[in-house]
């Protein structure tokens, strides 16, 4: 079976939209042959650390999905320039910063890209 390069760009904040995006990466991982990589671009970088569910009113599933993920050893990325923009520190998951060369080159590899 031949390997498919799979990347799922998250492009908005912690919402239920995130959350379900969030849930198909980890989906996307059970077929055989998918290679999963989780972008986080724009404010979508304000996702990359989860909810502190304390502190927010709902219950949306997104540290779930990012520890399963992380666990998986799925390649979760954040793109720096974001990151600076939301001043947004990468510490609670196994997210690691990039930047935009990095980016683009994930994109063009990609045989299917999940916005």
């Amino acid at each position: 079976m031949k390997t498919k390069n799979v990347t799922v760009v998250v492009g908005r904040g912690p919402d239920f939209a995130t959350a379900e995006k969030l849930r198909m990466a980890v989906g996307l991982t059970l077929e055989d042959g998918n290679r999963v990589t989780v972008l986080f671009i724009g404010q979508g970088v304000c996702a990359a650390n989860g909810i502190e569910h304390a502190n927010h009113p709902s219950k949306i599933e997104i540290d779930k999905s990012l520890e399963t993920l992380g666990l998986m050893k799925v390649r979760m990325l954040a793109f720096s320039p974001s990151l600076e923009i939301y001043s947004v520190g990468l510490e609670k998951f196994l997210v690691d910063p990039v930047d935009g060369k990095a980016a683009s080159e994930l994109l063009a590899g990609s045989d299917v890209i999940i916005n």
